[in-house]
């Protein structure tokens, strides 16, 4: 068994060293977008050093103050720390799962017996971020009570704190499991990702909210302090017994217990919590190795005249880019989440302003539907990141055969633009109708100034875009979750930034009008003429980027 480990941990270092050393990269700008991507995972692990420094020492203070009962503040940081690390590990397996399942299912293929694959599936989790920096106060805790003098409670607490770790382990390799089981299925990997993407964001949203919402109900109200006090409700009691039975809330009661008798539930708790998510864990693991890579078959089109139409104002050749551009973002789960997620966002927060008058959302004022339309519109325009800033590496083998076609670079760059404009826009347009149609009101000229202004904010970031993708390629995976299917950090840093700045003359034109002059119906001129200005200089700016892209055609050809 322990040779199996040895040989785990060096084929993970050659990989990782293999991956900097032949990277196939054929000039300056692919080898530096290569490395800052294969050294940004590394480079974050490095600055976790402070923290862990940190987190140990308040461990051992945590577990001296608990020796000595006078210092009880900080054990109770780590037990909300632990806290925190908890819903992290519930989190991060779904937002960033750590393993690829199919490296797995070869191992197979080798005299490896499945428990050793998935005690090396589980130890992986170690290096996830939430897990390691979990280490460090759980180790130090027992150092502390056995410097204070209470050797029998270090030995307690080093139990709980092996069986927690075990617990979040065990927690993330039957997330990882469970979610790979759930996208071998094609059509179910689409509800998945549906879900995963983006539901469970607009979900995370509601706390805030609320919170907010709370707080001026409290402002407004004129005495707290005369108001009935009602008994605690029964959803508050089921939390409260929920939240005793968390991990975090086991292992700080088996710490903190004046007497190894009082620690005997809390530990057979997390020992039973430990046996059941690994016993769980495994057969999860064990369905996954039995289950094919891929089920489910695409079935036919039903648009496919639809793709067969020419864009008006393109050539043929640059019509069927756009249309192929549009057919791709339709049929990957990441590409229908840029079309879906600004709608959900709008419904949310059209229907908390029907509800109660106001979005409490912090730094945002949501109450009126301009608001609303303007916000949910541009975030339109912000979704559809993944697939602008690499626009020419999604298209992986597909990119080679446009190149032996007869089309120029100049009817790609023009077709990828209009296409990305048309995944863009599609949802923008909706955001304002129905924005218009959840909350009314707001002056006529304003609402249709939203097009023109949207307009120009892309026109004026589709050349930074087409720039990004040439210099910064990613091969990508459209049907992963995560960062699997992002585009390169710094393509989407810089293309972000390169849309906000884009929007700052809308925003500027808008505010001259309606507050420097007074007359709201001079915005929509304004932002038209703005709009013919901007796709002046965008077509200025597509000159330079025909040549960038034309010198790296070799180069983008190489993501298949």
């Amino acid at each position: 068994m322990t040779r199996l480990f040895r040989a785990f941990l060096w084929l993970r270092w050659r990989v990782f060293v293999n991956s900097l050393e032949r990277t196939g990269a054929r000039d300056t700008i692919e080898r530096f977008s290569l490395a800052t991507e294969k050294l940004g995972p590394l480079i974050a692990l490095t600055l976790l050093i402070p923290s862990s420094l940190m987190l140990a020492a308040i461990g051992l203070v945590a577990g001296y103050g608990l020796a000595s009962g006078s210092w009880l503040i900080p054990m109770e940081v780590v037990r909300y720390f632990l806290l925190a690390s908890t819903a992290f590990t519930m989190i991060g397996p779904i937002v960033l799962p750590p393993r690829d399942a199919g490296n797995v299912v070869r191992f197979l293929l080798l005299p490896i017996p499945r428990g050793a694959l998935y005690t090396a599936h589980a130890a992986g989790a170690i290096a996830d971020p939430w897990v390691l920096l979990t280490v460090p106060p759980v180790l130090m805790v027992p150092i502390g009570l056995a410097a204070g003098g209470r050797f029998v409670a270090a030995a307690i607490a080093l139990a709980a704190g092996a069986l927690f770790v075990l617990v979040i382990v065990g927690l993330t390799a039957l997330l990882s499991a469970t979610i790979h089981l759930l996208l071998r299925d094609r059509r179910r990997s689409d509800l998945v990702m549906l879900l995963l993407v983006v539901i469970l964001p607009l979900l995370g949203l509601f706390p805030s909210m609320m919170q907010a919402r709370r707080a001026r109900e409290v402002i407004a109200e004129p005495s707290s302090e005369t108001a009935p006090r009602s008994g605690p409700s029964l959803v508050g009691v089921a939390a409260r017994r929920v939240f005793s039975g968390l991990p975090s809330e086991l292992y700080a009661r088996s710490v903190k217990a004046p007497a190894a008798s009082g620690a005997v539930v809390p530990i057979a708790g997390l020992g039973a919590l430990a046996l059941v998510i690994q016993a769980l864990g495994i057969a999860a693991f064990s369905r996954m190795l039995d289950m094919p890579v891929s089920l489910g078959a695409r079935r036919a089109g039903t648009f496919a005249r639809l793709w067969a139409l020419r864009i008006p104002g393109l050539t043929p050749a640059a019509s069927a880019v756009a249309l192929a551009h549009v057919r791709l973002a339709l049929r990957t789960p990441r590409g229908r989440s840029m079309f879906v997620a600004p709608l959900l966002m709008l419904l949310v927060f059209g229907l908390v302003v029907r509800r109660t008058g106001e979005v409490a959302f912090p730094g945002i004022d949501l109450a009126s539907g301009l608001g609303l339309a303007t916000f949910t519109s541009f975030i339109s325009v912000l979704a559809i990141l993944p697939f602008a800033m690499n626009q020419f590496a999604i298209d992986k083998a597909g990119f080679t055969r446009e190149m032996l076609l007869p089309l120029g670079i100049g009817e790609l760059l023009a077709g990828k633009a209009v296409g990305n404009a048309i995944v863009a826009f599609i949802p923008a347009v909706c955001c304002v109708v129905l924005s218009a149609l959840l909350v009314p009101g707001g002056h006529p000229a304003l609402w249709v100034a939203l097009l023109p202004g949207i307009a120009s904010i892309y026109v004026l970031g589709a050349p930074a875009a087409a720039a990004l993708s040439a210099l910064f390629p990613r091969a990508v995976d459209l049907s992963s979750i995560g960062n699997g299917s992002n585009a390169h950090q710094a393509a989407g840093l810089l293309g972000m930034l390169a849309f906000i700045v884009s929007a700052a003359p809308c925003v500027l034109l808008a505010m001259v009008a309606t507050r420097y002059f007074g007359r709201p119906e001079l915005a929509p001129l304004f932002l038209l003429v703005w709009l013919a200005i901007a796709s002046a200089v965008a077509r200025l700016l597509f000159v330079p980027v025909r040549r960038l892209v034309a010198s790296r055609c070799e180069t983008l050809a190489q993501y298949y």
